[in-house]
């Protein structure tokens, strides 16, 4: 069973009140994946963090980019993730950058529909099965041994399993400190992937002191530019960022 978002009790224990005081207010924060990079670190998550992807869009196309399609994408730029501020239930960035990835983002969508193949379209919602090579749609990862390959591990968790938690108005807990990071499915790691994944992290800190941060400047060293060694290089890279102890045990509501 996951967490379940409830108010305060009309009468809480003077210690209790005191601690939720302390505690930082909830955050929301905004990130953006292109779909040529290998992932983007979102936010940092403290012990008994209450967390969710509470609304993710966008597509991604696995199949062969043609010269205008390979232009269009490389305006997308790199990876990022900030703080939203936002008291509103359907959160949403109003930025000069977020408007115009989302003109770029729909210059792509609008490209790939007139010319591209629909089989080889993918969102963020998508749930992968092998007829489509088990590839497609967005996955979060809070510590595990090899972030951007996704192996069903328990730090990892499909975007469309977020959504579902979401809307049930649940939410996921941190055991220890970690960053959460979101990546593409992809087995077979195409370094050719076109479109952009984004979505908004929703945060409600359990612990005292200051709030959450956004995580450190995106890695943004290419995964897919030469294969082979590069792609193992990276990958220790990517590893060398968690922590030596064990990943978080998540609390999770049956599917």
């Amino acid at each position: 069973m996951a967490l379940v978002l409830l108010g305060a009790p009309a009468w809480p224990h003077p210690e209790a009140a005191e601690q939720t005081r302390r505690r930082p207010r909830p955050e929301t924060y905004h990130w953006v994946l292109p779909a040529h990079h290998s992932g983007v670190e979102v936010a940092d998550l403290h012990p008994s963090d209450c967390y969710v992807i509470q609304e993710a869009e966008g597509m991604v196309y696995f199949g062969e980019p043609w010269p205008e399609l390979t232009a269009l994408q490389t305006e997308l730029g790199d990876p990022n993730s900030h703080l939203v501020d936002t008291g509103e239930e359907h959160p949403e960035c109003v930025d000069g950058l977020c408007l115009r990835l989302a003109r770029v983002r729909a210059a792509l969508t609008t490209m790939v529909e007139a010319q591209g193949n629909s089989r080889f379209v993918r969102s963020v919602r998508h749930r992968p099965i092998p007829i489509d090579g088990l590839s497609g749609g967005a996955y979060s990862d809070v510590g595990s041994d090899e972030r951007p390959r996704y192996r069903r591990a328990p730090e990892q968790r499909m975007a469309y399993l977020h959504l579902g938690t979401a809307r049930r108005g649940n939410c996921y807990e941190a055991k220890v400190p970690r960053t959460l990071s979101v990546h593409i499915r992809d087995q077979a790691q195409r370094a050719d992937r076109t479109g952009v994944y984004s979505g908004f992290l929703y945060i409600e800190h359990h612990h005292d002191g200051p709030g959450g941060r956004v995580a450190e400047a995106p890695w943004r060293d290419e995964l897919f530019a030469v294969p082979g060694t590069r792609v193992a290089e990276s990958q220790q890279r990517w590893n060398s960022r968690a922590p030596a102890q064990p990943g978080p045990v998540l609390t999770v509501e049956a599917n």
